[in-house]
């Protein structure tokens, strides 16, 4: 790189990995941080919720040189909870990368303050990339820059251990800061960091998300890290893993395997899945049993003799994705989410999942509604015998051919409430915990590999409530009146962030199993 002494309108500012390349070559960036410098470009605010030991003050680093060096003027702050953590941590990154350039940066450096420079030495006006501890609102305010070339953004904020950082001073930023950044991990708070965990994804327009994000949600876990999915592989071919590193300071397969022994699960919920601890008290899901459930994967599949294997569809709403998932009753096989703007992908990819799995179609279970109906019909006028099945249906009647098929009887009082719920949905996703993940329940251990973090999120967000004795769930997507009488506040959507429907899909796949079960036990169908 030569100088910054013209305005760029071109390649640093909308290549951020090229900038990489070109200033550090030897620097390896897997896809999760790619992904986070792309954001940092294109959406207004991006929040990375990140596990231990996968990058994040490195990335940091990166990104601030980056958006400084790749506009001019450009005002770029910094700031965490602690001096010592932005000074020794990410201002550390910063200065690495500044003295391992293979070109000179057009930058003064003085003690977590950068200057741009001229080629003859002068400052550029206005410019600036500084490092702040803020314990006050009013200390991160009057930083405001026009817009560069090209409507390019000139001002950025990072903010580093975002548990800790304040909702006023996030606030704040936003009257100047074009693009914030807050990356931390998932230790207790109720911030706008916990609040934007909760809310997901916010486009600018839910009908183009190629406009972009007024806010993007991006999660690291320790399965996204190259080196342990490497070792994933090479199980997966037969061989032991290597333990190779192909992306250095980021988690390895050994520590991997030595944090899921010695850590206990609200460490392992932080520190390896990125999500925040939620306990075991009132969920539907206790995230005990959820860990139980990858520790099942974890030993590899086992012949359970399963009598048989269903795949539940949930078929894309507005700018939702697609999801199928193939279960049998070792637990989940294979589960796919994607975007279906083409919708006659859907029965395409249903049917070769069917066949890739040996789904029998009388197997397949559509979401009856969001247009599973149709695609269903479509799939029977082709000869496929597929099956639909109603969230918003009233639930089986507990007292009509129904008993227990598996042979395990609880003599507590959780058996009352066994088969008893206010409606198809509840019924649904209770019979998932009463038969499947409840470990005292189960018939056979039940295994959620851990790669579908995204499910079990989900799935840690329902909570435990009855009413009149019955297992009810919040609704999906809006509030009834009736249901605010009765103290909730805030549907499964709210709760999770976005539509369940990775949940939902796997529902579908475990309702399939049981009503399998039960017309091969009872002799006919619920």
């Amino acid at each position: 790189m030569k100088t910054l002494e013209a305005p760029l309108k071109n390649s640093l500012a909308i290549d951020p990995v090229g900038f990489v390349k070109v200033m550090w070559p030897d620097v390896v960036l897997y896809d999760k941080q790619a992904e986070i410098m792309e954001s940092v470009r294109d959406n207004d605010d991006t929040i990375v919720i990140a596990g231990n030991q996968l990058g994040k003050d490195f990335i940091s680093g990166l990104i601030s040189l980056w958006f400084f060096c790749s506009r001019r003027p450009a005002r770029v702050v910094t700031s965490s909870v602690k001096f010592d953590q932005l000074n020794d941590v990410l201002w550390g990154e910063i200065r690495n990368f500044i003295s391992t350039a293979a070109r000179p940066l057009p930058i003064h450096y003085n003690h977590m303050k950068i200057r741009q420079v001229y080629n003859d030495g002068r400052y550029v006006d206005k410019s600036e990339l500084v490092g702040q501890v803020v314990s006050t609102e009013e200390g991160l305010l009057g930083r405001h820059l026009a817009l560069g070339p090209d409507g390019l953004p000139t001002t950025l904020v990072i903010f580093d251990e975002c548990s800790g950082v304040e909702d006023g001073v996030w606030e704040k930023c936003s009257t100047w800061a074009k693009r914030r950044l807050a990356i931390g991990n998932a230790f207790d708070c109720e911030n706008f960091f916990r609040e934007a965990y909760k809310k997901g994804d916010i486009p600018r327009d839910p009908k183009d998300l190629s406009k972009g994000y007024h806010q993007k949600v991006i999660y690291i876990t320790a399965e996204d890290s190259p080196n342990v999915k490497l070792a994933r592989k090479e199980i997966k071919l037969g061989k032991k893993p290597s333990n190779r590193i192909l992306v250095p300071g980021v988690k390895d397969w050994v520590t991997y395997q030595k944090h899921l022994k010695l850590w206990d699960i609200k460490l392992q919920t932080i520190g390896l899945k990125a999500q925040f601890y939620e306990g075991a008290e009132v969920k539907l899901f206790p995230q005990e049993w959820l860990k139980l459930a990858e520790e099942e994967a974890e030993k590899g599949k086992r012949n359970s003799n399963s009598i048989g294997v269903s795949m539940g569809i949930d078929v894309a709403e507005g700018g939702d994705s697609t999801v199928w998932t193939v279960v049998d009753y070792d637990g989940i096989l294979e589960q796919v989410s994607m975007k279906t703007p083409d919708t006659s992908k859907i029965q395409d990819f249903s049917i070769a999942l069917g066949i890739k799995w040996k789904v029998p179609a009388d197997m397949w279970w559509f979401d009856r509604g969001g247009g599973g109906k149709q695609h269903a019909d479509s799939l029977k006028r082709k000869g496929y015998n597929v099956k639909t099945v109603g969230f918003g249906e009233v639930a089986t009647d507990p007292h009509k051919n129904r008993k227990s098929t598996v042979g395990f009887a609880r003599k507590n009082e959780r058996d009352d409430v066994r088969y008893t719920f206010k409606n198809r949905r509840a019924e649904m996703f209770g019979l998932i915990r009463y038969e499947f993940l409840d470990p005292i329940a189960q018939h056979y251990p039940f295994a959620i590999p851990a790669q579908y973090t995204k499910l079990t999120y989900q799935l840690s967000k329902f909570p435990l409530d009855y009413e009149e004795g019955k297992l009810i769930l919040p609704p999906k997507n809006v509030l009834s009146d009736k249901a605010k009488s009765r103290g909730v506040k805030k549907t499964l959507v709210q709760l999770i962030g976005y539509s369940p429907d990775e949940a939902d899909s796997f529902a579908l796949a475990c309702y399939g199993l049981i009503r399998k079960r039960s017309q091969k036990t009872l002799g006919k169908g619920l």
